[in-house]
């Protein structure tokens, strides 16, 4: 007759027990294992991982004028539209449309009409006027004549003296002059047309000097005065100076900017008016290198700047663009002088170790 052992009853009567023990056993034993395993080769393998390599070019600062760049058209200094101020038919129409005209050389003339007619008329009555006047201001001092009857008798003749008064200033309109010098860009009459008064005759326009009219903002407004030069550049490619001859003190209410005008002299009236126009307000020099607009970048907080490197590590400098150029943009903000990431700042973020390559030894 066999005898069971104490240890083999209770293992026989706790199975799931000694199952789950052996269990936890095992998942120690493994997770042990990993967390080892995982500490400190991780480490190895992160020093052992290449660093991204990235594309550098090393700028040297230079000192350029710092400008103030402003977009607007030509225009006139002065343009007028003369209008008919008596009613009559054109008899004469003297100066052709693009022609130059000199202050008051005649445009064209208006029919007299029976204006003559009237003019004598008006002169007969002012002295007729002013006889009754003297006859009863006689009376009135001799005491057979009122006061009151002195004062009509010179009503009356002040009457008769704007009456011919108007009668001369209508004779003289019936001539239109130009009341400046300059170009008559468009003439609405020809000879028989009838006009009535504030019908439209001609439009002159003085070109001399020529207008870019153009707004600045509140920061700009601040770095600029009153009669300096200013660089412009035409669509028709010719390099002008001018002067910036007018501020406003009062900003726009809608655009919270600051009208300007900088005008061009033109005294051969070779530019016209309505070409588009680029002004340049020179200001303070400063120090600035010259890049690629694509190496621009925005940081987190959405402020514009570059990605530098200095001993491997990225840094993100804001920066200001003082003028931009066909082939580039220059900027400040930098040292003077300051290894720009020109490929693979999209892949880097400031704070992360690399290794800068020359842009003349890393392939593109």
């Amino acid at each position: 007759m066999q005898t069971s052992s104490p240890n083999s009853s209770a293992a026989s009567k706790n199975p799931y027990t000694i199952a789950i023990v052996i269990s936890i056993l095992l998942i120690l034993w493994l997770a042990s294992g990993f967390i080892f395993k995982s500490s400190a080769p991780t480490e190895q393998e992160e020093q052992q991982l290449p660093l991204p390599q990235v594309k550098v070019e090393t700028f040297q600062s230079k000192p350029i004028t710092n400008t103030i760049q402003l977009y607007g058209r030509t225009e006139p200094d002065r343009i007028v539209t003369l209008r008919a101020q008596v009613k009559g038919a054109i008899i004469h129409v003297f100066a052709e449309r693009g022609s130059f005209v000199n202050k008051g050389d005649v445009i064209a003339k208006i029919a007299l009409n029976d204006l003559p007619a009237k003019l004598e008329h008006y002169q007969t009555l002012l002295k007729q006027r002013r006889i009754e006047y003297y006859g009863a201001k006689k009376l009135f001092t001799g005491g057979f004549q009122g006061e009151s009857a002195l004062a009509q008798k010179l009503a009356d003749v002040t009457d008769a003296k704007a009456m011919l008064a108007q009668i001369e200033t209508d004779i003289a309109n019936t001539t239109v002059v130009a009341p400046f010098s300059g170009v008559l860009n468009e003439r609405m009459v020809e000879v028989g047309d009838y006009l009535s008064p504030g019908d439209e005759i001609a439009i002159i326009a003085d070109l001399d000097p020529l207008v870019i009219r153009a707004h600045l903002t509140e920061n700009q407004v601040l770095q600029v005065r009153e009669r300096q030069s200013a660089n412009i550049h035409l669509l028709s490619h010719r390099n002008l100076t001018g002067t910036l001859r007018y501020l406003a003190s009062v900003a726009n209410e809608q655009t919270n900017t600051f009208k300007a005008e900088i005008t061009i002299a033109n005294p051969d009236y070779r530019y016209r008016a309505g070409i588009s126009s680029e002004v340049e307000l020179p200001l303070q020099q400063v120090n600035a290198i010259k890049v690629s607009p694509a190496i621009l970048t925005l940081d987190e907080q959405g402020n514009i700047g570059v990605k530098t490197v200095s001993e491997d590590i990225v840094h993100f400098t804001p920066i200001q663009m003082v003028k931009s150029e066909e082939d580039g943009v220059w900027l400040t903000g930098l040292d003077d002088t300051v290894q720009v990431i020109t490929l693979g700042q999209g892949f880097v973020r400031p704070g992360d170790k690399v290794q800068a390559v020359n842009s003349n030894i890393m392939e593109p």
